[in-house]
């Protein structure tokens, strides 16, 4: 596994089709930016994706209903730290990093 990085954040807007995901490392880069269908595979290739990039990984979903359900097992399955973002935390910071 080629890494660049020690450490990286993936926010998930969850959705239930599908899902955004944005992957950003510790100086606030972008490092990718891609639409996630609700499928497994898909959501399988997101996490091997954002693992090749960086020695831990930290995700961030903004649902904990039902939209994310196949999400979240995925991510606790495969040992990944998930933390839970408030939407009225997502709403407040998407005006302040327009």
């Amino acid at each position: 596994m080629s890494t660049s990085h020690t450490r990286i954040w993936v926010g998930i807007d969850a959705g239930k089709g599908h899902h955004w995901a944005v992957a950003v490392d510790a100086d606030g880069e972008t490092l990718f930016s891609t639409k996630v269908i609700n499928d497994e595979a898909q959501i399988l290739n997101l996490i091997a994706t954002a693992r090749e990039k960086a020695d831990e990984v930290r995700w961030a979903v903004d649902i904990s209903g039902r939209a994310s359900t196949l999400l979240l097992a995925l991510l606790i399955t495969h040992g990944q730290q998930v933390v839970y973002v408030p939407g009225r935390t997502v709403n407040r910071m998407s005006g302040a990093y327009r």
